[in-house]
């Protein structure tokens, strides 16, 4: 018999693999990595990059991410549950908590929010960092020491629990939420806050989300260690006006004017109200932001100036 050699064609798949870093993992245009909640995962202490045409998905319940592990680019969380979707950018982690209804989406940019006016109830608005979300969910949003939450806090009443999410909507940033409802946990430095736990977002109706400060909360609380009811007039503050605060104080009120920077530049020991206005002279100050921090009887509270 005659022996006949049978060649067997061998299909050899090429694929393209880019590697932005050692063990990064990179999700390109038209790509997806889809991560099972529970499954065993790790990038070996590297950040997943995701282009705006690839897709980092995760199943509902995901519990995925760290400071060192998280994903710079859209993050997707199918179905419903409480989830962690593990968004960051240049260095910092900052991940959403959803506790959503359907599909959500989530990303993180470290820097500046759109600018936009104050809504009702707003009293200031971040100008550090800001989410982009989609779906329907109660969310928790993280800060640390690079968030600036103390200034935020600080410079708008003094009360941290009056830190809530706002929303940008058709150029006005307003509360996600009702007002006193959010829920606020941590210090100055590291900590959450929490929209309305029985009111689903409609994240779809904000264009950006950040942090702010819940003007009702500063209005209700009773801080023992912080002066209430001192109110800058005019602000900001023209040229040729001098500064003006208003006081249920009469007398004995100390001043410390500083930069933004925290350098001191005047103290003022002593300044009496009449009628229930304080006044300073702006003198020689040039155009800029300053904050002026008001002492008295133990207590004190910081506020912020525009002079123009």
């Amino acid at each position: 018999m005659k022996k006949i050699n049978t060649l067997i064609p061998i299909l050899v798949l090429f694929f393209s693999v880019q590697f932005l870093s050692a063990q990064e993992l990179y999700v390109g245009d038209n790509s997806e990595f889809y991560l099972k909640k529970d499954l065993p995962f790790t990038t070996s202490n590297t950040t997943v990059s995701v282009t705006s045409l690839g897709k980092f998905s995760v199943e509902a319940g995901n519990n995925w991410g760290s400071i060192l592990e998280y994903v710079n680019g859209d993050v997707f969380a199918y179905d419903t549950g409480f989830t962690k979707l593990p968004t960051g950018n240049n260095g910092v982690y900052a991940p959403v908590i959803a506790d959503h209804t359907g599909d959500i989406v989530a990303s993180y940019i470290n820097g500046a929010p759109t600018s936009g006016t104050n809504g009702t109830n707003v009293n200031a608005v971040s100008d550090v960092e800001y989410w982009e979300l989609a779906g329907n969910a109660v969310i928790t949003l993280p800060w640390n020491s690079s968030s600036n939450i103390t200034d935020l806090v600080n410079n708008n009443g003094g009360v941290l629990n009056a830190v809530t999410i706002v929303g940008l909507d058709s150029g006005e940033w307003n509360l996600v939420s009702d007002t006193q409802t959010s829920t606020v946990s941590g210090n100055l430095t590291t900590g959450t806050v929490t929209s309305d736990a029985s009111t689903e977002v409609l994240l779809n109706d904000f264009s950006q989300f950040t942090f702010g400060i819940d003007n009702q909360i500063v209005l209700s609380t009773d801080d023992p260690f912080s002066i209430t009811g001192i109110h800058i007039l005019s602000n900001p503050i023209k040229h040729d006006d001098n500064i003006r605060f208003s006081t249920d104080i009469s007398q004995n009120l100390k001043v410390t004017l500083y930069d933004v920077m925290g350098k001191k530049l005047r103290y003022y020991d002593t300044i009496n109200t009449l009628n229930g206005i304080g006044t300073m002279p702006r003198a020689e100050l040039t155009s800029g932001i300053y904050l002026l921090k008001f002492q008295h009887d133990g207590k004190q509270v910081v506020k912020k100036i525009i002079l123009e």
